[in-house]
């Protein structure tokens, strides 16, 4: 029973994992509409800087998109080797 509870814990946490991880993820695909509205003004110093400091902060978020993806995969693969485990586990 403590097991099952245990494990029922962890599967709460790596769901609010997962979507910690979508959030930021789709945090980083809204800004689209940001940088071509941007492209589309009139050149300004002030609106080139927009563009400069919108463009740092998208290459780094891709980064780190990239990586969270692969953190996601892999938790997504233990997840699916503890669901493995207890369902063989329970056909004991």
């Amino acid at each position: 029973m403590a097991l099952q509870e245990a494990l029922d814990e962890e599967a709460c946490l790596e769901e609010q994992i997962l979507s910690l991880m979508h959030r930021f993820a789709n945090r980083f695909t809204d800004r689209r509409p940001e940088i071509n509205r941007l492209n589309s003004l009139p050149d300004d110093p002030l609106i080139e800087y927009g563009r400069y400091a919108l463009g740092c902060m998208t290459g780094s978020d891709m980064k780190k998109v990239a990586y969270l993806k692969s953190v996601r995969d892999e938790l997504l693969r233990s997840m699916e080797e503890k669901r493995q485990l207890i369902a063989n586990y329970r056909e004991m």
